[in-house]
């Protein structure tokens, strides 16, 4: 009974190993994680160059995205992923922040729109996308486009 009980024991130890291993293969092929990103900021029509930041970005499992960057002048990212085209490693995302007045007073609402193509082997990423400003009554301010490069810095665990 005792052997039995042991044996039993170690098969689900190493199914329960097993599974872990394939899931924690699986996030290598997905955003899920955090992300040291560089970010570029240049006008739309000229290309010229308008700021460079860098941030941090948690994708998590239920489709959510956090980012904070290296800069007062913008507060906390909210917003949303998913997996566009399964069998790609094409992510769609969009989030939302504050920007801020020298002052502290608020300037702007940014919307993010960004277009992510993960690394084969799921350590980098790039991307393009869009932020438009508006004031606090929803008027435009400013456009900008942006492109991304990202290395992973973590996987959550199991």
């Amino acid at each position: 009974m005792t052997k039995s009980l042991l044996r039993i024991s170690a098969i689900f130890a190493l199914t329960f190993t097993a599974s872990q291993m394939t899931l924690s293969a699986q996030d290598e092929h997905s955003l899920v994680g955090t992300w040291d990103v560089s970010v570029t900021v240049t006008n739309c029509q000229t290309g010229a160059l308008i700021r460079t930041v860098r941030s941090l970005q948690m994708f998590d499992r239920t489709g959510s995205v956090t980012e904070t960057a290296n800069t007062a002048s913008r507060g906390i990212s909210l917003g949303v992923w998913r997996h566009e085209h399964y069998g790609d490693q094409i992510f769609p995302a969009s989030y939302w922040f504050f920007r801020y007045k020298p002052d502290g007073t608020f300037a702007s609402i940014a919307k993010v729109l960004d277009t992510i193509t993960l690394s084969p082997d799921g350590t980098e990423f790039t991307s393009t996308g869009t932020v438009d400003d508006s004031d606090q009554n929803g008027n435009p301010v400013s456009t900008g486009c942006f492109t991304h490069s990202a290395k992973r810095l973590a996987t959550p665990a199991h």
